[in-house]
């Protein structure tokens, strides 16, 4: 029984990493579940089983956005290893089984509000990422920062897809690690005031 389950839960996964691509490279109209299966090395009945549908293996994608970005190595223990981790998945070719960067599929058009939801479900994870990585209470001045911060990478990938901007289109891990550095610490260092000590003008 438990050789049957890991296999259902590689399966699972399998497809979810399908899909992941296939969404991102072609948007949710231009996926086909068959396309999916195929990719997975599965039959197209499993997309059924596990997810019940397209919409829902679609939905499932952008729930999975968070854990599939964040890596293997989890959560960066602080500001400059995070900013390195960062540069690396902003760096140009880091995606290549992509095409772009898989946090486009967050933005894709949809007309469903709960797909709208997950996706600002996913956006919330990632702002929580930067906060457990960057230290600190999250009270709403750190949340907005770490917003920002989630901001930048997405205008990042958007700019890259869209525009071919130069030279941030090419540019590598090393060339964006000082750069970001500087914007982690400017946003979320040590000494960034709370919200509620802050004047506020009158």
């Amino acid at each position: 029984m438990t050789g049957k389950r890991r296999d259902a839960t590689a399966t699972r996964q399998a497809l979810l990493d399908a899909a992941r691509i296939r969404f991102t490279r072609y948007g949710y109209d231009r996926t086909t579940t068959r396309d999916v299966a195929a990719d997975a090395g599965v039959n197209i009945a499993l997309i059924k089983r596990y997810f019940g549908s397209k919409e829902g293996l679609f939905k499932a994608a952008i729930a999975d956005a968070p854990r599939s970005l964040g890596g293997a190595a989890g959560v960066p223990p602080d500001r400059a290893a995070f900013a390195e981790a960062l540069s690396r998945q902003l760096s140009a070719g880091a995606w290549p089984e992509f095409g772009e960067h898989p946090v486009l599929m967050l933005l894709r058009p949809s007309a469903d509000d709960q797909v709208d939801e997950l996706r600002r479900r996913a956006l919330r994870e990632f702002t929580q990422q930067v906060l457990d990585a960057t230290g600190g209470p999250d009270d709403p001045e750190r949340v907005l920062r770490a917003e920002l911060l989630v901001a930048l990478g997405v205008g990042v990938a958007v700019i890259r897809s869209a525009a071919g901007l130069q030279p941030l289109s090419s540019a590598t891990a090393p060339e964006l690690a000082g750069p970001l550095r500087a914007v982690v610490d400017a946003l979320l260092g040590d000494d960034v005031v709370p919200r509620a000590d802050q004047s506020r003008p009158r």
